[in-house]
């Protein structure tokens, strides 16, 4: 089944392509899956060899016989119905009886229309009939005419099976939350008169929509024969806390988010009055020329000194500590301009910009870039490279920016500070460091699993089998928790580091002896994967949540502040998520908390997905451009009602959020597009190439 945008213009494209044959053959193996598993006993065999060449045990050519021997009802799509939504009934007040204050009062009407239950596209097939979400394309129930289902007839059995069908025949009840459906069987002189009720109407907080993919029927006769089928309520209760980003309870009293790292400060002890040299237990020594020289009285000038002196040559040693009135004048200019930006809004009127401003190389040659990312105030970008080094440039994009080098291995992620004054890189060559916007120099770099408090000894250093170094690159680092934390992954492990960072003026030669330190505060893995593959959490406010997806095809929700796993969601995609992002809005707009529950994941071949962490369930579903193989971007814009990403067509995609289509092409770039990142002040785009070349777009 294929679905096409008929908008005028987007010349007919086919949006989204449903394997409904794929989806049977799932369900019919979900419900044989609970049957043969108990009887299989002893360790499971892998093996790479096709599987005509294993050898099959009786009990597992007996599970092939029953699968390949199943019902012949085949998988032809004999009917299509798309049913209205149903509405929402009630006015909308806020929780607490009175209208809040006008400061108070966000623009939630994206929210409602992303969340607010969605319309359901009626597949039918001579053996089933498959309700799917018309936004996010997921299936909603799963309904087998082969089953016996459950009868409030009178007249006939309790029981009843519906027979293959040949015909179908759909139409919207005057209860629009209800469709009536007109089955006509093969092989029997009937007609079966189903009702079928909109899933969304069935309140289901215990079980996400995602895994429950059936629901319990109910047939009923009107008397005249007609069989009625309608889906009961799970009358079970939610045991559950609600998940969400902007949590309410307060930090646990053994919770790891209060974790500090102290440093250790040497004490000084005067030296004791009265005390002679050489101290006591000493040797004293008889020679002269072991003596120290002193001058018991003061010696005459022979008159050189007479003239005042005259200073010849001063360098300026101490120029970062005083400076001159030039560089206080631009200083004060700089925290000036800083606070006239912090004053300003995000328009959220503005509409997704198209025009390309500024176009810019990176560096000289064609290098990849993995990944840029914004500062908070939008003062600076940071580029990651293939070539060990990544970049900063300031806003707006004109000239070169500051190289910073020093990792030995492809730089993987940069991630920015919500102060705007430090910059964290992780790279293919198992480190992570960390680095101040004016320093081309790392101020701390992450090695080693637990800590580097044994980074200042002198001699060779051993290897510490308590303090290993890491066996993996480590493919994402960000800010996590305001600044506090650092979360790091490696292999299919996440780590979270307290840090603490000595910003004391230094001089040329003790700025090399450093008291940066960095200690391990907790690691949670994900069990079932091998490799973490993408990582997400929000550093612009306090939050407990971070989200991690796995090479198994899942994500794990961790609740840093009880530092354990509290849901996992499988088979998110067909293919594992190269990338997840969450909706954080910047520090120049506001949004409803709702609007904080969303995020997006991306995999190759399988589109976008736009999920709410609450209800733990696909919203919506973005389909039109080009992903293989690579690891294209994803960005939210501030306002929330656009998302960008990239393609491999040489194209950058503009989506309106609530709608699945996208509604502008980014074209002129020379290679695949790797990410997009929106600016959080202006309603501008950056793009970034595998050819190393980043591009600005502006809505004039």
């Amino acid at each position: 089944m294929r679905v096409f945008d008929l908008t005028y213009g987007n010349g007919f494209r086919c949006l989204h392509h449903l394997d409904v044959a794929k989806i049977l053959r799932r369900q019919r193996e979900a419900r044989e899956q609970p049957l043969s598993s108990p009887e299989r006993t002893g360790p499971t065999t892998i093996s790479s060899r096709p599987s005509w060449q294993l050898d099959q045990s009786p009990d597992d050519q007996l599970v092939s016989m029953t699968t390949d021997e199943a019902s012949e009802a085949g998988e032809s799509i004999l009917g299509l119905y798309y049913a209205l939504r149903p509405n929402e009934g009630g006015s909308r007040t806020t929780s607490g009886g009175g209208r809040k204050p006008a400061f108070l009062q966000t623009d939630d009407t994206i929210v409602r229309d992303l969340l607010e239950k969605a319309p359901m596209l009626l597949v039918a097939t001579p053996g089933c009939l498959v309700q799917v979400n018309a936004h996010s394309y997921e299936v909603a129930s799963y309904i087998d005419f082969q089953d016996p289902l459950p009868s409030e007839s009178f007249i006939e059995e309790t029981e009843k099976c519906i027979s293959l069908s040949g015909s179908f025949a759909f139409a919207q009840a005057e209860d629009i939350r209800q469709v009536w459906c007109l089955a006509g069987s093969i092989f029997q002189k009937t007609v079966n008169v189903l009702k079928i009720q909109h899933p969304s109407c069935i309140p289901s907080k215990s079980k996400p929509l995602t895994n429950q993919f059936s629901e319990t029927l109910r047939i009923s006769d009107d008397g005249a024969g007609d069989v009625v089928i309608k889906e009961q309520i799970d009358s079970g209760t939610d045991t559950d806390a609600e998940i969400t980003v902007l949590s309410s309870t307060p930090l646990l009293v053994n919770s790891p988010l209060k974790s500090e790292l102290v440093p250790k400060t040497k004490e000084t002890t005067p030296p004791k009055k009265g005390k002679l040299w050489p101290p006591a237990g000493a040797k004293k020594s008889s020679a002269t020329d072991s003596q120290p020289l002193t001058f018991k009285t003061k010696i005459k000038s022979s008159g050189y000194t007479d003239a005042p002196r005259m200073n010849m040559f001063s360098p300026v040693t101490s120029k970062s500590r005083g400076g001159s009135a030039g560089s206080r004048r631009s200083s004060s200019s700089s925290s000036t301009s800083a606070n006239r930006t912090l004053t300003k809004e995000y328009p959220m009127d503005a509409q997704y910009p198209t025009n390309m401003k500024v176009k810019l190389n990176v560096v000289e040659q064609p290098i990849p870039i993995n990944c840029i990312a914004f500062s908070d105030d939008g003062q600076n970008l940071a580029v990651a490279l293939s070539n060990k080094s990544s970049q900063v440039f300031k806003m707006p994009l004109t000239g070169k920016g500051t190289a910073f080098t020093g990792h030995n291995g492809v730089v993987n992620t940069v991630s920015w500070s919500h102060s705007n004054q430090w910059l964290l890189t992780s790279s293919a060559d198992k480190t992570a460091r960390l680095w101040h916007k004016t320093q081309t120099e790392p101020v701390l770099t992450i090695d080693n699993i637990n800590n580097n408090f044994t980074m200042d000894k002198e001699g060779p250093k051993a290897v510490d089998k308590n303090n290993p170094p890491f066996t993996k690159e480590i493919k994402h680092c960000r800010f996590y928790y305001v600044d506090k934390f650092i979360l790091l992954t490696n292999g299919n492990t996440m780590y979270m580091y307290k840090y603490h960072l000595d910003d004391k003026p230094k001089d040329d030669i003790k700025r090399y002896q450093t008291k940066n330190r960095y200690k391990l505060v907790k690691s949670l893995q994900m069990d079932r994967a091998q490799q973490i593959t993408a990582l997400s959490s929000v550093n612009g406010f306090h939050s407990y949540i971070v989200l991690c997806a796995g090479s198994n095809k899942s994500i794990e929700v961790f609740d840093m502040n009880k530092a354990q796993s509290v849901r996992v969601v499988p088979d998110v995609h067909t293919r594992p998520v190269h990338t997840i992002c969450q909706n954080e809005g910047s520090t120049y707009v506001s949004h409803s908390p709702n609007a904080y529950d969303l995020f997006l994941t991306a995999a190759p071949t399988d589109g976008i997905k736009l999920w709410d962490l609450r209800t733990n369930r696909c919203v919506r579903r973005y389909d039109g451009h080009m992903n293989r193989v690579h690891s294209c971007g994803l960005a939210f814009s501030p306002c929330a009602k656009y998302i960008a990403t990239g393609s491999e067509d040489r194209t950058a995609y503009i989506f309106d959020i609530r709608a699945g289509t996208y509604v502008h092409r980014l074209t002129g770039h020379t290679d695949v597009v790797s990410d997009v990142k929106f600016h959080p002040l202006y309603p501008e785009l950056v793009t970034a190439s595998m050819d190393g070349k980043i591009r600005l777009y502006s809505d004039r």
